[in-house]
């Protein structure tokens, strides 16, 4: 596909007419990062396959991809252009990322995660600014000239009030991560819905929804970076706080990053931002802790994120599930210790008070929820 596609056809082999084996590999992309490249996304289609015939396909550096436990992992395959549904013949063994499937269609697509294409993206913008119940507001522009869109809800914000809160919820940041893209229809269906009968959060806050911050890594089939090979969620040291050649900063800056800041200062600060990520070996949702590092970090910022995540466990199946594999998230940074090229790091250390913070979803299945729940995270978690 022109649009987010990625894979290395490496040889077909064909068993008998209708008996077809796929030797894959992962396609590099370019990163700045002491790595030199990233290999993780794929997505692909299969044409002309006859209907009934055996295909088996294999990623043979698999083992070798830059987040390489795929236990548990499950391929995702497009049904009839409309629904995505797990492989469950998925096997990951001796470094290799093996699935058959018996063709359905003579169309089939393949991919690590649904996709999720910039016209989807756009026209979600576009109907939901339609909609009249917030503003439509271009941030800049991609380094390879794509609109950075933003939505912001104030239409309903109580004029009197002498202090409102701001909060900044972005997504795809690292683009091959595109259950953030079906989070982000989740957040402004339920917006869309507050709307028709304006709540507390709504008359007591501005929300900026940003759906893409990297436009061009998505439509390239990247995972984690921008046109340029930057890693986005390394950059916001230099531009919030001048730090340059020190361990996890990418240089030069992203223009992409830059049009965030930009935006966020615009606002005169930021009382709660959200990142929306993917992990691709934990199997649960989780909230980063890298903002516990900060040097401005305190007990009262410690408390409120205590109070956002027990609500949001309360609230949501998927989130922190408790089971056999313990729900632990990434480690504590040390006190002061926080990487602050990271983003909700770097936001939560330039708006002290503000609770910042990066949501992490799944690829795999949630073992822990168990039943259907194992087999894959769904378009319909993301979404809520």
């Amino acid at each position: 596909p022109s649009d987010g596609g990625a894979i290395v056809v490496k040889n077909i082999s064909m068993v008998s007419p209708d008996h077809a084996k796929f030797s894959l590999g992962l396609r590099p992309e370019k990163c700045l990062e002491g790595e030199g490249i990233f290999k993780q996304w794929f997505y692909f289609e299969v044409q002309n396959a006859p209907i009934g015939a055996q295909l088996e396909f294999s990623i043979e550096d698999a083992g070798v991809s830059t987040f390489n436990d795929w236990n548990g992992y499950k391929t995702c395959m497009l049904l009839d252009r409309d629904e995505w549904i797990r492989v469950k013949e998925t096997e990951f063994k001796d470094g290799v990322l093996s699935w058959k499937v018996t063709a359905s269609s003579n169309l089939i697509s393949f991919s690590y995660f649904p996709p999720y294409s910039l016209e989807r993206q756009v026209n979600l913008v576009h109907s939901t600014a339609a909609a009249g119940i917030c503003s439509h507001v271009v941030l800049g522009q991609s380094e390879e000239g794509r609109d950075l869109h933003a939505l912001v809800f104030d239409k309903h914000l109580d004029a009197s009030l002498p202090h409102y809160h701001v909060v900044w919820i972005q997504h795809r940041q690292h683009p091959g991560e595109t259950s953030a893209s079906w989070f982000c229809e989740g957040v402004l269906s339920r917006l869309t819905e507050m709307s028709s009968s304006p709540s507390a959060l709504l008359k007591n806050c501005v929300i900026i929804v940003v759906p893409n911050v990297n436009p061009d890594g998505g439509v390239r089939g990247h995972l984690r970076t921008n046109a340029k090979g930057a890693n986005l969620n390394r950059c916001w040291g230099g531009t919030f706080h001048g730090l340059e050649n020190v361990a996890g900063q990418t240089n030069p800056k992203a223009v992409e990053v830059e049009a965030m800041v930009r935006g966020m200062k615009a606002m005169d600060g930021v009382d709660l931002m959200m990142d929306v990520h993917q992990d691709e070996e934990k199997p649960y949702v989780f909230i980063s802790k890298s903002p516990l590092g900060c040097p401005s970090c305190t007990p009262e910022i410690k408390a409120m994120r205590e109070k956002f995540e027990s609500i949001l466990q309360s609230r949501s199946p998927d989130f922190l599930t408790p089971g056999p594999v313990e729900p632990v998230g990434y480690p504590v940074p040390d006190p002061g210790k926080a990487n602050l090229s990271i983003c909700s790091a770097s936001v939560a250390e330039a708006f002290p008070g503000c609770l910042s913070m990066t949501m992490e979803h799944p690829y795999k299945g949630n073992v822990n929820r168990g039943g259907e729940f194992v087999e894959g995270f769904t378009i319909d978690q993301c979404r809520g």
